[in-house]
């Protein structure tokens, strides 16, 4: 059995992720992966009562900065939103094949990654990030990973980097 739970990308600064208001009222373990430039991953545990537009929203206005939200599955798959303060979001799959596998049971799936590259594209802009669209297509087709290395996959082709003093990454 992988990693089910909620994983979080946002900015904040110096603010550690367990000190955000839309985090703590989820009553939730948060492991605090710092980044560079102020971003920081988060890996919340099991959460039953919000969605991942809910939550990345919340981040997103609580932190005056984009944010992502991620709900993984097992890790094999995540369903996610991106948001914006300004209201705007993508969303998108980790891993669509496995969802697709998971959910396309009654022929209703709706694919989302096909037009998730450009939503991400300009939610990267807006929280001005570098990135590889390239390396950004290949991340969103990998799964999460037990470890959550999909994950740091996904979140570098975005442009977040890891942290290079420290030995964090």
């Amino acid at each position: 059995m992988g990693y089910s739970g909620f994983v979080i990308v946002a900015r904040t600064g110096d603010t550690r992720l367990d000190e955000l208001a839309c985090v703590d009222d989820l009553f939730v373990a948060v492991t605090d992966n710092v980044r560079a430039d102020g971003w920081r991953i988060g890996f919340l545990g099991p959460v039953d009562d919000t969605a991942p537009g809910d939550l990345a929203n919340d981040l997103a206005l609580e932190t005056a900065a984009p944010a992502i939200a991620l709900s993984v599955f097992d890790s094999g798959c995540a369903f996610a939103t991106a948001a914006d303060p300004s209201g705007g979001a993508v969303e998108f799959y980790l891993n669509e094949l496995m969802v697709r596998a998971l959910v396309d049971d009654d022929g209703r799936f709706e694919p989302l990654n096909s037009r998730a590259v450009a939503g991400l594209l300009a939610w990267a802009e807006k929280a001005s990030l570098v990135v590889n669209p390239d390396r950004l297509a290949a991340a969103i087709e990998e799964r999460p990973g037990p470890f959550g290395d999909g994950i740091l996959e996904f979140t570098e082709a975005l442009g977040i980097a890891g942290m290079d003093a420290g030995g964090l990454r």
